[in-house]
C-alpha cells in the first residue's frame, strides 16, 4: 500500500530516482511488523526503507503484483526486474511461511499483522511467522462471514476493537467484506471496525441527508430479485427494532420488540442496555443475547 493520490510533494510519493526506481511512504508503519514497542526492535526492523522514509516499489514479473520492498521484506539486491513474488515463486495462494510444531504452512503477511500473538521471526525479511503463542481460544471464534471455526492450521480468528464487541472474523474474509482495518498505537497495532461500528463515510452521509419522501412520490426501488424498478410511494411508516449480540458472538440489529420472549417489549417497553434477554429466532429456537440497543427506521410502502 502507498499514497500514491496527489502531488509529490503532499503524497509521500518520490519521483522516479537515477536507477529508474519509485519509492513511496508504505502506508503500514514499522511498528506493525515489530514483536515489541521498544524503539531498538523499530531501528532493527527498518533496512530497506530510506532515510526519508520511503521505500521502492517493486513488481512481480510473474502476476505484477506492486508492492513495497520493505512492506515485503525484499532486501535491495533482489529488488530487480526479475523479482517474483512468494506466490508466484512457490506456486502458493499465499505469502510467507510461518513455524508450527509438526512443519512448515503459510500464512498471509496480514494476517500476521492483524494477529496480536503472532511473531515475525526475521522482522526485516518478514518470514517466518511464530505462531505459537496464540491462544487456543482464538481458534474457537467463528467467522461472522464465513460461519466457520478453522482448525488450527488454517487460520484464526480476530474481533472489533471496539469495546467488548465480541463481532469476530478471519482477516482475509474481513478484508474481503470491506471490514475497515487501521494501524493502531502499540500493542494493539491494528484497529479494527466491524460494519456495526463503521463510521459513516462521506457518501453513507450524504445518502442520509437526502430529502425524505412523501407519499405520491415516484422512486427507484431495490426488489428482493436483485433488480430494480420504478415505483409510487404509497405509505411511510416508522418501525422500532431492536439490536443484540447473541452468546454465539454474531449479532442482530433488525429484530421486532415481540422477538425477547424473555420480556413484554410491547409493554414494559425496551430491556436496559447490557441486559440478558432471550430472542426467539426465525428458526423457531430461543437463544440468549445481550440487549444493545433500539432503533427506529423510517419503512416506506411501494407500488409497482
Amino acid at each position: 500500500q502507498a499514497e500514491c493520490e496527489g502531488s509529490s510533494q503532499n503524497s509521500g510519493v518520490t519521483p522516479a530516482a537515477a536507477d529508474g526506481k519509485i519509492r513511496t511512504k508504505p502506508l503500514i508503519p514499522e511498528m506493525c511488523f515489530t514483536a515489541t514497542g521498544c524503539s531498538t526492535d523499530l531501528n532493527l526492523s527498518t533496512p530497506y526503507l530510506e532515510e526519508d522514509g520511503t521505500s521502492v516499489l517493486i513488481t512481480c514479473k510473474n502476476c505484477h503484483v506492486c508492492v513495497h520492498a520493505s512492506c515485503y521484506g525484499v532486501s535491495p539486491d533482489k529488488a530487480t526486474e526479475d523479482w517474483m513474488c512468494s506466490r508466484c515463486a512457490e506456486n502458493a495462494l499465499e505469502e510467507v511461511k510461518f513455524f508450527f510444531t509438526d512443519g512448515v504452512w503459510w500464512v498471509h503477511v496480514m494476517c500476521a499483522v492483524a494477529v496480536l500473538e503472532a511473531k515475525f521471526v526475521n522482522i526485516a525479511e518478514r518470514s517466518p511467522v511464530d505462531v505459537g503463542k496464540i491462544p487456543l481460544q482464538r481458534f474457537r471464534l467463528k467467522c461472522i462471514f464465513c460461519k466457520k471455526r478453522r482448525k488450527r492450521i488454517a487460520g484464526c480468528c480476530v474481533q472489533c476493537s471496539h469495546g467488548r464487541c465480541p463481532t469476530s472474523f478471519h482477516v482475509s474474509c474481513a478484508q474481503a467484506a470491506g471490514v475497515m482495518m487501521q494501524p493502531d498505537d502499540w500493542p494493539f497495532v491494528v484497529f479494527i471496525t466491524c460494519f456495526r461500528h463503521k463510521t459513516p463515510s462521506q457518501a453513507e452521509r450524504a445518502k442520509a441527508a437526502l430529502q425524505d419522501l412523501s407519499p405520491g412520490q415516484i422512486v427507484i426501488s431495490k426488489h428482493k430479485n436483485g433488480r430494480f424498478y420504478q415505483c409510487e410511494v404509497v405509505s411511510l411508516a416508522k418501525e422500532t427494532f431492536y439490536e443484540v449480540n447473541f452468546d454465539d458472538g454474531s449479532f442482530s440489529d433488525n429484530l421486532y420488540p415481540e422477538d425477547i420472549v424473555s420480556r413484554d417489549c410491547l409493554q414494559l417497553g425496551p430491556p436496559a442496555e447490557g441486559e440478558v434477554v432471550q430472542v426467539r429466532w426465525t428458526d423457531g429456537q430461543v437463544y440468549g443475547a445481550t440487549f444493545v440497543a433500539s432503533h427506529v427506521i423510517q419503512m416506506y410502502q411501494v407500488q409497482n
